[in-house]
């Protein structure tokens, strides 16, 4: 290289360095640019910190009038917890943990979570500003959530007689609801994230403002509605006054929609606890998508919207929910005598807004559409024929048919299962067996979402030949061969329960243990008999081969089969569909057992 080329790059060089070093550090800021302030509570929020070493003496911030505010910073983070599947899951334990002691860990250590701080607003702040090293950002002051109560007792033509203020306030989990297990264990998981905990109030108080103090005190007789933590939870005060904070942005949001639209706001906070029927259980069926729930508050509180445009907000995504449910219990359990036509069971859930049944609309390829009117929040089963589409060796993979289920302006296409099972060697493949529905996934319609269990307690199996049919016998030799993987395979909670026959009216019910135990739990064929089984149990599971009787099959040589299992953890999965928890009994697949590798009976 020429001598004064390098002597240029180098002069290059160095001029960009002094540059670079002539630029100010990067500042800690809001991690957004909107800055909600609560009248007379702190202000709790996330920061980006581009040198964290910058956070040692903790964050100053100065307000307009020159008032010099000081806070600590903590990283607010949630460790993932092991978790076993349920209608609704927790995601982890929270904690704030200071700067000395979170740096003292590695990063990769730490809980998933970004800085935090709490910054100590005075009460006659009201309108100022405030300033990160040099920038301002406005404040959005929010009135303190019982302003509501006070312009409601100021205004009293606002109220009416089914859509009060105190109504409001008053609307929570009914009994039921609270006395089911699912719910509980809903409100117990929020009741450890600050960022939900408003969600458990909702559900148990109402979020009623007049139960919480403003500042960081609540009243004594109402302990029960703070944000529960262990005695030695990093950073207990930063957790529950961020809780505080989410609480109040929930109440401001209620209180201002129902100043501007009463049933509104009834309809908005109906949404957020809605439960639903499902047999003997109440289960929650409202939206847990943090996401969503963040973007509607943050819509709903922004400055830059008049009160017509904040109640047509909270109107979209009320009409962006569900209208209902579908999805399909059983495919293959019902055969009509007639025409060997399928009569899947289907279940639809109408989440109407106003009371009254809703009109469902159900139609397959197969027949002319059914009209059944469904009760609201009361899961209800329906059926549909459908022409079953046999297996040949051109079309080797098993076939769906649509069903087409509309109410209103709420359309929806479920999958049935139309094709019958063909019973060829070598082996049927049997499961895997699938975890229940969650909450998540039946609101979402994604009927795989969480279905797989963890392989430490999958369930697979084979049916399969073990002896060749004889002339006046022709369904004797098949047997079921399952694999259970498990936790403890020694649990006295290990169980399989096989179900044969139609959906509803089964043969037989047969439960298995590890140890060999079979009973026969019920069924409409009393004297078909136990199944002869033998299990053995190995490192991390247990296996059974079971020898069905003959009377499993029907007079076609059908075997009509659906699994349950619940296992070590008293974790249920089933198969072939997942199962709403507390479902009496599984759907059922056909398998057409007439026909294996073209064996003739002697």
């Amino acid at each position: 290289m020429p001598i004064f080329s390098f002597i240029r790059i180098r002069l290059i060089t160095l001029c960009i360095a002094g540059f670079a070093s002539s630029m100010p550090a990067q500042s800690v800021r809001p991690a957004a640019d909107r800055l909600d302030a609560i009248v007379s509570y702190p202000l709790i929020i996330p920061i980006i910190a581009p040198n964290e070493r910058s956070l040692h003496a903790g964050v100053t911030t100065k307000l307009d009038d020159g008032r010099i505010l000081h806070s600590k910073a903590y990283w607010v983070g949630i460790s993932p917890q092991p978790t076993l599947p349920g209608w609704t899951t927790s995601t982890g334990i929270w904690t704030a943990t200071d700067y000395s002691a979170i740096t003292k860990l590695k990063r990769n250590q730490r809980p998933i979570g970004t800085w935090f701080i709490n910054i100590p607003l005075p009460i006659d702040a009201v309108g100022q500003g405030l300033w990160f090293e040099g920038r301002r950002y406005e404040l959005n002051w929010l009135s303190d959530p019982q302003r509501t109560n006070l312009e409601a007792a100021a205004n009293t033509h606002t109220q009416s007689d089914s859509h009060s203020l105190h109504d409001l306030w008053a609307m929570k989990a009914s009994p039921d609801a609270i006395s089911d297990q699912a719910v509980r264990s809903v409100i117990d998981q929020y009741r450890h994230d600050p960022f939900k905990n408003w969600h458990a109030r909702l559900l148990t108080d109402g979020l009623d403002p007049s139960h919480t103090q403003s500042d960081q005190t609540v009243d004594q007789t109402l302990d029960a509605l703070e944000l529960e933590l262990s005695m030695d939870t990093p950073g207990a005060d930063l957790l529950r006054a961020l809780a505080r904070q989410h609480e109040a942005r929930w109440q401001i949001i209620l209180g201002r929609i129902w100043l501007i639209d009463p049933p509104l706001a009834h309809r908005l906070k109906s949404q957020l606890i809605m439960t639903a029927q499902f047999g003997t259980r109440t289960l929650p069926i409202w939206t847990s998508e943090a996401n969503d729930l963040a973007r509607l508050a943050h819509d709903l509180l922004s400055p830059f919207v008049d009160d017509k445009t904040r109640a047509l907000r909270a109107q979209a995504w009320l009409e962006n929910q569900p209208r209902a449910l579908a999805w399909i219990t059983d495919d293959q359990g019902q055969i009509e005598a007639a025409t060997n036509r399928f009569i899947p069971t289907i279940s639809l859930l109408s989440l109407a807004s106003m009371p009254g049944s809703s009109l469902f609309r159900v139609e397959s390829d197969s027949t002319s559409p059914e009209l059944s009117t469904v009760p609201p929040n009361l899961a209800t089963n329906i059926t549909v024929a459908i022409d079953p589409i046999r297996i040949s060796p051109s079309t080797p993979m098993l076939q769906s048919q649509s069903v087409r289920i509309r109410t209103g302006r709420w359309k929806t296409t479920s999958e049935v299962i139309a094709s019958p099972t063909p019973a060829r060697a070598p082996y049927v493949r049997i499961g895997p067996m699938l975890n229940d529905w969650t909450m998540n996934a039946l609101i979402t319609n994604r009927p795989l979402a969480g279905a797989s269990p963890h392989p430490s307690r999958s369930t697979v199996g084979i049916l399969r030949r073990t002896a060749i049919p004889t002339r006046t016998n022709p369904a004797y030799g098949w047997q079921l061969f399952i694999e259970l993987a498990s936790p403890d395979p020694h649990s006295p909670n290990e169980q399989l329960t096989l179900w044969v026959g139609p959906y509803t009216n089964p043969f037989a019910v047969w439960t298995i243990t590890p140890d060999g135990k079979v009973e026969f739990v019920s069924g409409s064929r009393l004297s078909i008999g136990l199944p002869n089984v033998e299990t053995r149990i190995l490192d991390g599971r247990w296996i059974a081969a079971i020898d069905l009787p003959t009377g499993a099959f029907d007079q076609d040589n059908m075997l009509q089969l659906g699994l349950e299992r619940t296992d070590a953890n008293s974790v249920h999965t089933a198969w072939p569909r997942r199962m709403i928890p507390d479902q009496p009994e599984p759907g059922r697949l056909s398998i057409d057992a007439g026909n294996f590798d073209q064996l003739r009976a002697n």
